[in-house]
């Protein structure tokens, strides 16, 4: 069973009502119409498409709309991203799925109207043979330094083991071992891959942790379900290399350890990527 058929099965029996960000382009608005009504069945959610008048306009005018405008509620706003921010914290909907929002934006108001000042977001991608693992920091402010990478996968650990799931934890850096000398951002990156391996291990001998330097084939080949890259940027690069050049698929990015059930999507993925955080959506709106 892959992972994301296990966040599937544990939306039975939750009914949630999920908001969605929609955007600018029409293309990519009709897209999230189109993944939102493909989970209905056998699902009883109810949607929240929430947008300036330009994008509502474009849902209210499309025909799958009218079939199913029973469950989806059209949120006409100026300001799209408080709007749905707000509507989560006063529980008129259970779960938040970015969409098509501005990211930067999406965060600041994340800060200003949740208090949520940390962010971490933990990334469920697939290779383009379908092996399906966890992957983070996709966000290039996120894990800058030793400290914010162990506090990252501490969160990351936890979210695997409420699947049910036995992580096996894979950290990458910049360079093979046999490279240190030859550059020096390589050999910092190289030092503290092993640091945060070795602090792991200190801390729970039992878990399954190890440091595959560069070679995150390698990673995948030993069916690693949580793959660390070095950085934010290099892991944003990474992802956006497997999912709009390699043939991989995401399914949406869990913001890890908040007491609210929040989903991003990149603003240019596809119906299953936007399917994919629906169903994360969904199964974590128990929150």
């Amino acid at each position: 069973m892959s992972i994301l058929e296990k966040f599937d099965q544990r939306t039975k029996g939750i009914e949630a009502k999920i908001g969605i960000g929609l955007g600018e382009s029409e293309l990519h608005n009709i897209k999230i119409l189109k993944a939102a009504i493909s989970t209905l069945i056998p699902k009883h959610n109810s949607f929240f498409f929430f947008g300036n008048r330009k994008s509502i306009d474009q849902i209210a005018d499309n025909k799958f709309f009218s079939k199913n405008k029973e469950i989806i509620t059209l949120v006409d706003s100026d300001e799209p991203i408080s709007e749905i921010l707000n509507y989560l914290k006063n529980n008129q909907i259970s779960s938040v799925v970015r969409g098509n929002l501005d990211s930067t934006k999406f965060l600041l108001g994340l800060q200003s109207i949740l208090n949520i000042i940390e962010i971490n977001r933990l990334a469920l991608l697939e290779t383009f043979k379908g092996y399906q693992f966890f992957f983070g920091p996709v966000g290039i402010d996120e894990c800058i330094d030793f400290d914010s990478k162990i506090l990252f996968v501490n969160k990351a650990i936890n979210e695997i083991k409420a699947l049910n799931l036995e992580p096996k934890v894979n950290i990458l850096s910049g360079g093979r071992i046999g490279d240190i000398g030859r550059n020096p951002k390589v050999d910092s990156s190289i030092e503290e891959a092993q640091k945060v391996v070795d602090h792991f291990r200190e801390q729970n001998s039992s878990l399954k942790i190890e440091h595959s330097e560069i070679l995150i084939e390698n990673a995948i080949a030993k069916k690693t379900n949580l793959i660390i890259a070095p950085d934010g940027i290099t892991g944003n690069l990474m992802y956006r290399t497997l999912v709009h050049l390699g043939g991989g698929k995401a399914y949406g990015a869990i913001y890890m350890d908040i007491d609210r059930a929040i989903v991003d999507t990149s603003r240019v993925g596809d119906i299953s990527e936007i399917r994919g955080a629906i169903i994360l959506a969904q199964s974590l709106s128990s929150r």
